[in-house]
């Protein structure tokens, strides 16, 4: 992934970014759902939203540490 992806990701709030993993994690669904019904086939789509997904979970959970952090 680019610096600039990155970048754009961690300029995101909380807010965007959960409804982001929420709205990739729905794709999931929807392309797992078409290959079982219709046999196709879901290619590299599928690792690079569940990699997108985990890069959206890793941010938001070091930003919950940081805040952890900064509390004490």
């Amino acid at each position: 992934m680019k610096k600039s992806a990155k970048q754009a990701l961690r300029a995101k709030t909380a807010e965007e970014l959960n409804a982001e993993a929420g709205q990739l994690a729905g794709d999931q669904l929807k392309a797992r759902l078409s290959t079982t019904l219709e046999g196709k086939r879901l290619g590299i789509r599928t690792r690079g939203s569940r990699r997108q997904i985990a890069r959206i979970n890793t941010l938001l959970r070091e930003r919950e540490l940081a805040a952890k952090a900064k509390a004490n």
